[in-house]
């Protein structure tokens, strides 16, 4: 099939999805903490819905090729016209990236004498309804006689980036602060037949020799985004300066070459595992029995997965906690519903009861009426779109001003899959193949020899944080088909302890670091792309 008709787009305004009508947008990212104002244009909208868009609107953009779709753009409408041109009528959206609204935020703070600058960030930043990422200084400084900043938040962040000689990147509408250029592994592989477009060209980059590259259009390639390349001419590993993602669905990016791997390791996503004794599978069925349907079900645990990840002790720097992240009185709230229960306030039973409390008969009883279009709880349990239901959760409950709202649509579309477990594939825990093939860890050769439990689950954590499509081309092998392979005498292959693998189109370091994080051992094969993943200790390069 063409790759013509594996695009995919879906354009939310105001939080209604706008019907499937060609679209043009021009969407570009660069290594400044100010974003550039956006172009995004939709062809023959029906007067009626043109009506009902203006100013001060939210638009998500989502786009790709195949199973390969993210977020490309969210903010807020500033600027509407309209054309036409024969039959075809076109309404033309100017779009303020949410991240520039938010820093022009007027803030008046005071900070008495002995405030660190790693301080002055962090509250300059909590409660402005922006997400925020690696916060780490260069060098932190002391304000010895007091600080007070007046004016914008960016300006005043500016001005502790400069003091301390620290790096401010706005990054999928995340804001950082780190110590040096800032670098994430997307474990993407790009060639020829995973999406390169022709030859890489050679670019000047504010004064440094960099490379234009074009690719099928890929949500994952924007700033500070370390890719391997393959082409003709040049290889290797590269990070993303600047860019643009346009509407004849092409990523067109400037890049450095690295030797960096990353700087920063993207976190493994807790998923919370499956199955009902995990809290995931427990939360799952504590809102099913509740009366949530699937979808409202998943676009709260989309919402939880992004506020706590499912722990329920999680504490942000604000003093919010919890799997909702309660704050101030609402979290006073609950530490009193768990005196009055005699319970510890980090029970995952008695977190659940107190949100549903909250929102039956106590303080947020009236929370969907108030902040969204629904006129009650149960109109919500009704709800049959997952990620209407997260963005909806998220204006009535959360109330984070939007922030990570990406995430939380991926978490609850990926939740809604999941189905509490019962989906096709779904990993266990209990030694099965689980989201693998039947059979895909047994010996080639048709023995029967297997690989262990403790494998297997951890192989299917690796795959439930990576997203899947995880292949092994050699799971346990007896001794003919070791001696075949030309493994090792003392092969784990030969006790079922071990596994070689790879994912499709992305590049080692992306199944190494998540094995890793899983607590398996790793060998790296770079010269045959794939990565050895064994129950023992174990991180080395072997090719």
């Amino acid at each position: 099939m063409s790759n013509l008709f594996r695009r995919k787009k879906q354009l939310i305004i105001n939080n209604v999805v706008m019907p499937d009508l060609e679209i043009d947008f021009n969407i570009a990212f660069n290594a400044d903490d100010e974003q550039p104002v956006n172009d995004v244009s939709i062809i023959n909208l029906t007067p009626e819905t043109i009506r009902g868009i203006g100013n001060g609107q939210t638009v998500i953009l989502n786009a790709g090729y195949g199973d390969n779709i993210g977020n490309v753009l969210v903010g807020k409408i500033s600027d509407t016209s309209t054309s036409s041109s024969g039959v075809d009528r076109t309404l033309k959206l100017m779009v303020t990236p949410d991240v520039n609204v938010t820093l022009s935020t007027t803030v008046s703070k005071s900070y008495a004498p002995g405030t660190m600058a790693s301080f002055a960030v962090k509250d300059l930043l909590n409660g402005i309804g922006l997400e925020v990422g690696t916060i780490k200084l260069n060098a932190d400084i002391c304000y010895t006689d007091g600080k007070v900043f007046s004016g914008t938040v960016d300006a005043a962040l500016k001005e502790i980036v400069q003091a301390t000689g620290s790096f401010m990147f706005v990054r999928c509408n995340i804001i950082y602060i780190v110590d040096s250029v800032y670098e994430i592994d997307t474990g993407i592989l790009l060639n020829a037949s995973t999406g390169l477009i022709g030859s890489p060209e050679v670019v000047d980059i504010n004064g440094a020799k960099g490379y234009k590259i074009t690719s099928l259009l890929n949500p994952m390639l924007t700033l500070g985004s370390v890719f391997r390349l393959e082409s003709k001419y040049l290889s290797g590993l590269f990070r993303v300066q600047n860019g643009t993602h346009s509407g004849d669905f092409l990523t067109v990016v400037n890049c450095f070459p690295t030797d960096e791997v990353s700087r920063y390791v993207p976190p493994v996503k807790n998923s919370g595992g499956s199955g009902e004794n995990t809290p995931k599978g427990k939360i799952w069925t504590f809102l099913i029995n509740k009366g949530f349907s699937k979808a409202a079900t998943a676009g709260v645990m989309g919402n939880i997965e992004v506020e706590s990840g499912y722990d329920t002790n999680a504490e942000n720097p604000s003093g919010a906690y919890g799997l909702f992240q309660w704050l101030g009185g609402r979290r006073e709230g609950l530490e009193a519903f768990a005196t009055s229960k005699s319970c510890a306030v980090d029970d995952l039973q008695l977190q659940m009861e107190y949100f549903y409390y909250e929102v039956t008969t106590g303080g947020e009883s009236d929370c969907f009426p108030t902040y969204t279009d629904l006129p009650s709880l149960d109109a919500f349990k009704s709800l049959t779109d997952p990620e209407a239901a997260a963005i909806l959760f998220e204006q009535a409950f959360e109330r984070s001003g939007g922030a990570g709202m990406s995430q939380r649509i991926e978490y609850a579309l990926a939740v809604y899959a999941w189905d509490g477990g019962k989906s096709t594939g779904s990993g266990t825990g209990d030694g099965s193949d689980g989201n693998f093939p039947a059979g895909a860890f047994k010996c080639a050769c048709g023995c029967g020899l297997d690989a262990i439990p403790e494998l297997k689950n951890k192989m299917n954590q690796v795959w439930d944080n990576v997203g899947g499509n995880i292949q092994i081309t050699s799971g346990a092998r007896c001794e003919n088909q070791n001696r075949k392979d030309e493994g090792a005498i003392d092969s784990l292959h030969l006790t079922g302890e071990a596994c070689d693998c790879y994912i499709p189109g992305a590049g080692v370091d992306y199944l190494y670091n998540a094995a890793q994080a899983v607590g398996l051992g790793t060998l790296r094969y770079y010269d045959m792309g794939f990565v050895h993943c064994q129950t023992w200790p174990a991180d080395e390069i072997r090719g």
